[in-house]
């Protein structure tokens, strides 16, 4: 029977493998050297096609696509630089985290919307005020351009507004 019959049939050569099968040459010393096998393990069948190890990756983002719940490269890198600038700005790291998962999803969504912790204007860091309150339409004097805690991060619409990632 020819090896790619047994693989097939899944058929073990009779015998223990792992004990020599017959002597190929003499031993000064008495004894023999043989062959070994191995034991064969079971065969599976893979599914679908593999690709060969020198094939260029057809997908570098690994199949994560704006429809599936994982980031993509471009995504993954966004939302660190998100994350760095909420931090920066004053925000724990979990809420910073939720806030960049919530901006992902606003991305893949195309919703046209953003937060001030987005914006280049956004001065301090806990202690927030827009530098462009007058387009913005935040106040009608600077002293009065400081902003809530929770309109810093509110998704909205703003004339004011000028991305700062």
């Amino acid at each position: 029977m020819n090896w790619l019959a047994r693989l097939k049939k899944q058929i073990v050569p009779d015998g223990e493998p792992t004990k020599p099968t017959k002597p190929m040459f003499s031993d000064p010393e008495g004894g023999f050297v043989g062959s070994v096998g191995s034991v064969l393990a079971p065969i599976q069948k893979a599914g679908g096609d593999t690709a060969a190890a020198n094939d260029g990756d057809p997908d570098p983002d690994g199949g994560h696509h704006s429809h599936s719940e994982g980031m993509n490269g471009r995504e993954t890198d966004t939302f660190t630089a998100r994350l760095a600038r909420f931090t920066d700005k004053g925000l724990d790291l979990d809420a910073g985290e939720r806030l960049a998962i919530k901006l992902v999803m606003r991305d893949r969504e195309q919703d046209d919307r953003r937060l001030c912790l987005e914006c280049t204007h956004l001065g301090g860091a806990g202690a927030w005020r827009c530098t462009n309150w007058r387009q913005a339409g935040i106040a009608i004097r600077a002293s009065d351009a400081q902003l809530p805690g929770e309109l810093v991060r509110t998704l909205q619409h703003c004339d004011g507004f000028r991305a700062a990632t």
